[in-house]
């Protein structure tokens, strides 16, 4: 079977100050900011566009905290989480797929996005994501 490889970064936007997590939900349900990378975009730029396409907040990403795969239907999914801290913007959104932003508690964050069980966990999670010369 020949599946089409798609992969799939977030950014994990954490509020220390509140112990909230940023969230969005589309028509379908939560997730952290992020989406599809677009052919020839490098994975942290793609989580640097998808987060502010769907947040309208300028953010930078550090480390991968958190990285998983799935074969749906005739796609191979690599879903990428990159740690990010915002760098400016306000929150608001063009994107008609984003029906809501909002921050929320990691417990009510680990209950809409059962895929991220342990997000502290993922606080303190780090590799070092690099790019070759």
């Amino acid at each position: 079977m020949n599946l089409l490889h798609v992969d799939v970064v977030y950014v994990l936007l954490y509020d220390e100050a509140t112990d909230q997590v940023l969230t969005v939900k589309n028509e379908r349900h939560w997730s952290l900011p992020g989406g599809r990378r677009e052919h020839g975009e490098l994975l942290a730029q793609a989580a640097v566009r998808e987060a502010r396409e769907e947040t309208g907040l300028h953010v930078q990403v550090s480390d991968i905290v958190h990285i998983t795969e799935k074969v749906v239907g005739s796609h191979h999914a690599t879903f990428i989480t990159f740690r990010g801290e915002i760098t400016g913007g306000e929150i608001g959104t063009t994107d008609n797929e984003i029906q809501q932003i909002a921050w929320k508690s990691i417990a009510d964050a680990e209950e809409l996005m059962p895929y991220l069980s342990n997000i502290r966990e993922l606080l303190r999670n780090h590799a070092t994501y690099g790019l070759e010369a």
